[in-house]
């Protein structure tokens, strides 16, 4: 095997030695250095350094063992080999400590055996840089690959904060969604949107919250609140506008069927799938005789309870259950004691404290139902005054003095109606 990249440095006092030495390597096709004087040879290895150096252990100039030593101390990666014609067992043992040489050959010398040890010290000096090469390059991927690793955790932190400008992004546009679709519902059902709105909206999170309900819980309750009737656009305006009383037996079979259509329309908007299961619920009673499934008690879900309390409250109060509207006060007797088996108290307790908590505040409606007869100064009108053409005779939150309440007599007896009267409750 030829060696062309590979040099060796031969160190003995006598030519010969060395011509022959340099005949044997010669097939090798490796690039042999030698000299006559150890002083000489370190210098030459400033100049170029080997891969092995093969020296004679008695030179008159400097022994081997001391040549070595250097050798080892200025170049450690060369290998040091010595050869020596005595049998002088100090001198190697020093060789070996000092010079710490990887070979001890004797005079003479068999040529098979040098040239092994010669070829052996180029293929370590191979797998040297070979090593050499292999860390090196390991390093450079090493650094390669932590520059990469913080590429990729700022591309993880960017893309992290992308994900969540999304979400956030997609969040508010389910909110936007839900609150479209209230708003077309309210008025499709001719509802107008107004800061009763918001009265509700605080009485039901109120509950809620009296009920243990938070979190993803009272976000899904809400989004069921706000889209409750979204099952009934499909339906005529006669239906819609009909008090449930007054609807015919077949009437009421068609909308019995609104909490379903509803759920279908948010299973169609994945993170509405829990409102929509809530919907399905909120119409069944808990004595059973709720609609579409009829279900009961344990089988309904405590927020579709919250909202059938707060659902038939606000039909009692606009006019959506009975053709007549219900007083507050009114309307929450009816959930207590007309239908008591229909409803959770626990509920019904909390939306009438809610109620009397926020008429103390001026931030929800109490209110009683009287006739004229009944009226007194200093009362104020919680709803508007509206005659049975549909005509606005008084806005709500007119304060009654003496002038008021005569015209409001006057007014009933000039149309010849007997009006229902609301004024707020002062609780």
């Amino acid at each position: 095997m030829e060696y062309k990249g590979n040099s060796v440095l031969l160190v003995d006092d006598e030519q010969a030695v060395l011509n022959a030495l340099k005949r044997l390597l010669r097939p090798l096709r490796c690039t042999v250095l030698s000299t006559t004087s150890p002083i000489e040879a370190l210098d030459m290895l400033k100049q170029q350094p080997v891969d092995i150096v093969i020296s004679d252990m008695r030179m008159p100039e400097m022994e081997g063992g001391c040549f070595l030593e250097k050798v080892s101390e200025r170049h450690p990666d060369i290998e040091r080999v010595v050869m020596s014609g005595y049998s002088d067992t100090q001198a190697t043992i020093d060789a070996i400590n000092k010079g710490k040489i990887s070979r001890f050959m004797l005079k003479p010398w068999d040529d098979e055996q040098v040239k092994k040890v010669v070829s052996d010290s180029f293929e370590l000096a191979a797998m040297k840089a070979e090593n050499l090469r292999l860390q090196a390059e390991t390093a450079q991927n090493n650094a390669e690959l932590a520059k990469l690793n913080q590429s990729l955790e700022a591309k993880v932190q960017e893309r992290t904060q992308q994900l969540k400008l999304t979400n956030d992004q997609l969040k508010g546009s389910y909110r936007s969604v839900v609150r479209m679709f209230s708003t077309l519902t309210a008025r499709r059902m001719g509802v107008k949107v107004s800061s009763l709105n918001l009265q509700l909206n605080q009485l039901l999170v109120g509950i809620a919250k009296h009920s243990g309900i938070e979190g993803a819980d009272l976000k899904q309750l809400y989004y069921a609140w706000q889209l409750r009737n979204i099952g009934k656009l499909s339906f005529s305006d006669e239906l819609i506008k009909t008090p449930y009383l007054q609807m015919s037996p077949k009437q009421q079979r068609e909308f019995h069927g609104h909490p379903l259509l509803a759920q279908a329309a948010c299973m169609m908007v994945k993170p509405l799938y829990p409102s929509g299961k809530v919907i399905l619920q909120y119409k069944e009673y808990l004595d059973g005789s709720g609609y579409p499934k009829g279900i009961a008690a344990e089988q309904i879900s405590i927020s579709a309870q919250i909202i059938c309390v707060m659902n038939d409250y606000v039909e009692l109060t606009t006019g959506l259950y009975d053709e007549r509207h219900y007083s507050t006060a009114e309307a929450v007797a009816y959930l207590q004691t007309k239908a008591p088996e229909r409803y959770n108290q626990d509920i019904v307790a909390a939306l009438q404290k809610l109620i009397q908590l926020l008429a103390k505040k001026g931030e929800s409606i109490s209110d009683s139902c009287i006739q004229s007869g009944e009226l007194t100064l200093g009362m104020k009108l919680s709803r508007d005054l509206i005659s049975e053409s549909g005509i606005l005779l008084l806005s709500a939150e007119q304060a009654l003095d003496e002038t008021a309440i005569e015209r409001i007599r006057e007014m009933e007896f000039n149309l010849n109606e007997v009006f229902s009267i609301y004024v707020s409750s002062q609780s």
